[in-house]
């Protein structure tokens, strides 16, 4: 499977999942994936479809989940634990 589109979720859109869209595209230039469409949304727009990969904070993580697969982060500005779940999620769908 390809990751065509990411979208990082917080409940509105509005903060910490833009921070998250500035750090990921950090990580997916340092993975050489930059090629991925990235953007930042409310779980409002978390449904099957949306993307091939939602990214968001551990407490709306069983919401963004339904949408389909979901990495959860603890720390929302830490790049280094976005970068390591990140790359075990490629490394699980290769």
């Amino acid at each position: 499977m390809k990751i065509r589109k990411i979208l990082c979720c917080c409940i509105s859109g509005m903060g910490s999942s833009f921070i998250v869209e500035m750090n990921l595209k950090k990580v997916l230039d340092k993975l050489n994936m930059s090629d991925v469409e990235v953007n930042h949304a409310g779980i409002y727009d978390a449904f099957p479809g949306a993307a091939d990969l939602y990214i968001c904070s551990s407490d709306v993580y069983e919401e963004c989940l339904k949408a389909g697969d979901t990495i959860p982060l603890d720390r929302l500005t830490d790049i280094n634990e976005l970068e390591t779940k990140l790359s075990a999620y490629v490394e699980s769908i290769r």
